[in-house]
């Protein structure tokens, strides 16, 4: 819908106008309550590392990553038409009519050089202005402002959005200032069409209007004062279709950054996607049940063999971090969606109370599910982190509680890693039969001398 650019009145200056944790399974390399075993093969290596997870790790998918990727090239693609719509071009319409003045009051002292001027914005833009001038009592009893007036003009008599319409109105009783190089009691208002906005922007018109205003406010005839305002128009078009000027890079950059934003996004998570999807092809994962054998010795040797975690690579220490650094970066993916949301609804109120009522609503409506379905993953993401934070604390302190999931099967001890030297013979055990020594009677007087002798020295 076609919408107000500005203008301005005697002593009031001139004004703008209105421009439109982790869902997957809980995995650690130490045991947790509820936790199964799972030993994680490598196809390339032939090595095995055991962990254990609530539930068994599921490996990236073709599907996923199909998925993310066409996600990514809607919003992109979406963002990419935005700016594209936004880089200033000649618009290519087909008018039934041309650039015109329709000075019904004789307000403008050379109707024809405004003309031309008109004609030449024209060539160079495609938009199509045109220019009317009023008195206030014919419109002043039907509508509140000469805005409202002016934009009943524009619908009136075109039914497209590439015109540039003004309307200039004084009163009957003053129309004779102008004549005599007065300053009149004036107002003008400017409506422009969807299809001009990358060109008619607010920073362009808002020099425009200066234009104009000053020379009204200088006595200058309001048909000069336009011509001159049209004048700097075209120098700001030229300015803009020329793609090497300074001022176009600058604003090409700068309209690019929200695709650079977007892009920015998604490409990472598909590069990760796919990495994760490659290293997934190389390893398969098979649940190992808890045997009891976990930490025991069984025929004068230690099972260190049994004792899984004492073989688990470095690698899996990393999961835990992996997932939480994951969750963050989701954390931070979803907010530009509750942005996005909440700006929705915002757009839709002010489109509902403007003109366009219907699409207003359908925005507005479409803004409230989009954001109510951003904010509740936000939420759920927001608990499954901070939950996943407590349950990593509390394995820290229960690492050997009893698994509730399998009651039969008692947690693993810590295996000795000491060697183990055969068992010493029983000291008790005699080496010859007591029995064949009983009678034997040993005399100390009957031992001679040199048996004495010996027993003095420590000899038995």
């Amino acid at each position: 819908m076609p919408h107000s650019s500005g203008g301005g009145s005697h002593g009031g200056g001139s004004h703008g106008g209105s421009h439109g944790g982790s869902s997957g399974p809980r995995i650690s390399s130490h045991y947790f309550a509820g936790s199964r075993r799972y030993r994680r093969h490598h196809y390339s290596t032939g090595q095995d590392e055991y962990i254990y997870a609530s539930s068994k790790p599921q490996k990236t998918s073709i599907a996923s990553i199909v998925l993310v990727a066409v996600a990514g090239a809607v919003f992109t693609g979406a963002t990419g038409m935005g700016v594209f719509s936004e880089i200033p071009r000649k618009l290519h319409a087909h008018y039934l009519d041309s650039p015109a003045v329709h000075d019904a009051i004789d307000a403008f002292a050379d109707d024809e050089s405004l003309e031309d001027v008109l004609d030449d914005y024209q060539e160079l833009t495609g938009i199509c202005p045109v220019i009317y001038s009023v008195y206030d009592e014919d419109w002043e009893d039907e509508y509140e402002d000469l805005e409202a007036y002016a934009y009943d003009t524009y619908v009136d008599n075109f039914k497209d959005e590439d015109h540039w319409v003004f309307v200039y109105s004084v009163s009957y009783y003053d129309l004779d200032k102008i004549m005599a190089g007065e300053i009149p009691d004036y107002s003008w208002e400017a409506i422009q069409g969807d299809n001009t906005d990358p060109i008619l922007t607010e920073s362009m018109f808002k020099r425009f209007a200066n234009i104009v205003q000053d020379d009204l406010e200088n006595g200058i005839d309001p048909g000069t004062a336009f011509e001159d305002g049209f004048a700097y128009a075209i120098r700001d078009a030229k300015n803009k279709f020329n793609i090497s000027s300074p001022a176009s890079i600058f604003r090409l950059i700068t309209s690019m950054l929200p695709l650079l934003f977007v892009a920015g996004m998604f490409v990472p998570v598909i590069i990760l996607m796919i990495r994760k999807y490659k290293s997934d092809k190389d390893i398969d994962y098979d649940e190992v049940p808890f045997d009891g054998s976990e930490g025991k010795v069984q025929n004068d040797q230690p099972l260190t063999a049994t004792f899984y975690t004492t073989t688990y690579s470095p690698s899996g220490t990393k999961t835990n971090t992996v997932t939480k650094a994951a969750s963050v970066f989701g954390l931070i993916f979803i907010i530009p969606f509750v942005l996005v949301g909440i700006g929705t609804i915002i757009g839709g109120i002010a489109l509902y109370s403007g003109a366009d009522t219907k699409g207003g609503i359908f925005m507005l409506i479409f803004g409230i599910v989009w954001t109510l379905i951003s904010v509740i993953t936000f939420i759920k993401m927001i608990k499954a982190l901070i939950k996943g934070g407590k349950k990593d604390k509390t394995d820290t302190a229960t690492t050997e509680q009893p698994n509730t999931e399998y009651p039969d099967m008692k947690p693993f001890e810590r295996a000795p890693v000491t060697s183990y030297a055969p068992p010493a013979q029983d000291a008790q055990k005699p080496e010859f039969d007591p029995v064949f020594f009983n009678d034997a009677k040993s005399s100390i007087e009957d031992d001679d001398e040199d048996y004495k002798r010996m027993k003095r020295q420590g000899f038995e």
